[in-house]
């Protein structure tokens, strides 16, 4: 009887292997920057709009001292940070849409089957790991230094891009490697007794 092997996923060519790596490495840098400039740009447009709200309140409940201009010019700078943090918060959502085109035209550039879907996945899967490794990262720096400083604002960013790295050309692999098309599998081997069975026939009914 006739067997059919397995269907198997087709291996990545070294090129679409070298894509992926590349790809995933340079946009998850980027999307990771947006990505946390995202969340500190959305904790601090609720922060500035609570604190302008509760600046104008005070404003408007006193009357016409010195304290009320004092007021009225921190809700102006308070108006005015509202406005800074939303530009960074607009700025965030563009590069995170930046590193989706990025990664998609790697990966289709490398011929690499479905590059859109494998990108959305990767995306997904790095920004539910992103939050985890923000506080790595954070907890790292802490350790390297003694500085309250010089550990969360300048070591952090740095192992963020090293860890960044490394974590987006492992992701963006592991979803090309799912992504991969099966094979097609072999034809049913047609068995010898089969193949001369008509042969046969035919000898028997010409005699």
């Amino acid at each position: 009887m006739a067997t059919t092997p397995p269907r198997g996923a087709q291996p990545l060519t070294r090129h679409q292997t070298q894509s992926s790596l590349i790809a995933g490495a340079v946009a998850h840098t980027v999307f990771q920057t947006g990505w946390f400039a995202f969340g500190m740009s959305l904790a601090a447009l609720v922060a500035s709009a609570l604190f302008g709200n509760i600046i104008g309140t005070l404003t408007r409940s006193l009357g016409g001292d010195d304290p009320n201009a004092v007021l009225r010019a921190l809700d102006g700078g308070s108006e005015l940070l509202f406005w800074v943090v939303l530009s960074f918060l607009i700025g965030s959502v563009i590069l995170i849409g930046l590193s989706i085109l990025v990664s998609g035209w790697m990966l289709s550039a490398a011929g690499l089957r479905r590059p859109w879907r494998v990108t959305m996945s990767a995306i997904g899967i790095a920004a539910l790991v992103d939050v985890a490794l923000f506080w790595i990262y954070f907890g790292i720096a802490n350790l390297l230094t003694e500085s309250r400083l010089a550990g969360p604002v300048l070591l952090t960013p740095v192992i963020a891009l090293v860890g960044g790295i490394l974590v987006g050309a492992l992701i963006w692999w592991l979803m090309a490697l799912a992504g991969r098309e099966r094979g097609a599998g072999s034809e049913p081997a047609v068995e010898p007794a089969a193949a001369s069975a008509p042969a046969t026939a035919t000898t028997d009914g010409s005699a």
